[in-house]
C-alpha cells in the first residue's frame, strides 16, 4: 500500500490543478471504502486533506424514504445483510436512471455538489469511491478523467486457496459486464488479499 501511495502522491502535487480527484473502482466488497480510509490517513500524514464522495449517495438519498416504508431498511444507513437485501433494488433504480440519461443522472447530481462548494470546502483530494461504469460515451470514467482531470484506481481482492488466487466475483450482471472495462481504464491497480480478522 505504501508504494502505491508514493506513486499516487506526485499526481496530486501538481500545483497547476485547482481541484484534485481520485476515482476508485472494483466489484462490491473488494475494499473501495477500506482503500479510501487508508489513503486518507496516508495523505493526511503528508498534510493533504481528503474527502469521500460517492455517486451512490444521491441514489440512496433518493430512495431512502421508500426503502424505509417498504422494507424497513434505511438505504442511507444500512450495512451487512440489510445492504445486501436492498442491493438488487438499488441496482435496478440506479441503472434505470442512468439508462434514461445515457449515464449522466448520478454524475450530474454529484457534479452539482462539487460546483456548489465554496473554495474553503474543496479538499486537496476529492475521492469518489464508486466509479462503476464506462458504458456510455460520457459516462463515469470519461467524466472523472476528462471533466475532473482525475485518475482512476481499480481495486481487486482475492483469497488464497492452495496458493492459488481466487478473485472476488461480481455480485450482479452490471458489475460483471463493467468491471473488465474499468480495470482496463484504470491508471493504477491494487490487488490485495482478503484475510479474516
Amino acid at each position: 500500500m505504501t508504494k502505491l501511495i508514493l506513486y499516487l502522491t506526485p499526481k496530486f502535487k501538481n500545483d497547476t490543478l485547482k481541484k484534485m480527484y481520485l476515482g476508485v473502482s472494483g466489484v462490491a466488497g473488494a475494499g473501495k471504502d477500506l482503500f479510501y480510509s487508508i489513503f486518507k490517513k496516508e495523505m493526511e500524514k503528508r498534510s493533504m486533506s481528503v474527502n469521500r464522495y460517492a455517486l451512490a449517495d444521491s441514489l440512496k438519498k433518493e430512495v431512502s424514504d421508500f426503502t424505509k416504508e417498504a422494507y424497513g431498511i434505511d438505504a442511507l444507513n444500512c450495512k451487512g445483510l440489510d445492504k445486501e437485501l436492498i442491493r438488487p433494488f438499488l441496482v435496478f433504480h440506479g441503472t434505470l436512471k442512468r439508462n434514461q440519461t445515457k449515464g449522466r443522472h448520478w454524475i450530474d447530481m454529484l457534479q452539482s455538489i462539487f460546483d456548489s462548494r465554496s473554495e474553503s470546502e474543496i479538499p486537496d483530494i476529492s475521492c469518489i469511491t464508486d466509479i462503476r461504469y464506462t458504458k456510455y460515451e460520457n459516462d463515469e470514467v470519461h467524466w472523472l478523467k476528462h471533466n475532473l482531470n482525475g485518475v482512476l484506481i481499480h481495486i481487486s481482492q482475492y483469497t488464497l486457496q492452495d496458493s492459488t488466487k481466487v478473485w472476488r466475483k461480481p455480485v450482479n450482471d452490471e458489475e460483471k459486464s463493467q468491471d473488465p472495462f474499468l480495470k482496463q481504464a484504470a491508471d493504477y491497480e491494487l490487488e490485495w488479499e482478503f484475510k479474516q480478522g
